[in-house]
C-alpha cells in the first residue's frame, strides 16, 4: 500500500500505477483476508483523494470480471463441442465405454476439432480406438 501511495504522490499517470499493482498483484498474491484488506485500504486512499478517474480498484476489479467471463465462455465452448462431438461419436460407432468416454473427454481442443472431422469415416469403436491411440 506504501508504494502505491508513493506511486501517486511522486505524479505517476494512472496507467503506470495500475501496471505497477496489476504487476504487484500477480507476483504478491495475498491470502484473501489479507487482499480484502488491502482492498478497503486502496479504496479508501483513492476515495480520500478523490481520484477523478475510475479506480484501479474499479479497474482491476472490471478486468478480472472480463476475464473470467471470457474463461468461462471458453470453457462452457468446450463443453458444448465436447458433447456434441460425444454425441456424433455415439451416432457413428454406438455407445462409448467410460475409458473411451474418458479418453475423448482430455483431448486438447484442436484435438477435438480433428476428431470432429476424423469421426465422419469411423465405422466402428476400433476406428476410434485407433485413432485415439496415434494421439498419444
Amino acid at each position: 500500500m506504501r508504494l502505491i501511495r508513493q506511486l501517486h504522490e511522486s505524479g505517476y499517470n494512472k496507467t503506470d500505477v495500475l501496471n505497477v499493482f496489476n504487476f504487484i498483484d500477480w507476483v504478491l498474491g495475498l491470502p484473501k483476508a489479507l487482499e480484502l484488506e488491502f482492498w478497503r485500504e486502496l479504496q479508501a486512499y483513492e476515495e480520500e483523494r478523490k481520484v477523478p478517474y475510475i479506480t484501479s480498484v474499479e479497474k482491476i476489479g472490471y478486468d478480472r470480471g472480463r476475464l473470467e467471463e471470457r474463461e468461462g465462455e471458453a470453457q462452457r465452448s468446450l463443453a458444448r463441442e465436447r458433447s456434441l462431438i460425444s454425441l456424433q461419436l455415439e451416432q457413428q460407432v454406438g455407445s462409448l465405454s467410460e475409458p473411451l468416454t474418458d479418453q475423448v473427454n482430455k483431448l486438447a481442443p484442436d484435438q477435438l476439432q480433428a476428431l470432429a472431422i476424423a469421426l465422419l469415416r469411423f465405422e466402428s469403436i476400433a476406428d476410434l480406438t485407433i485413432w485415439l491411440e496415434h494421439q498419444g
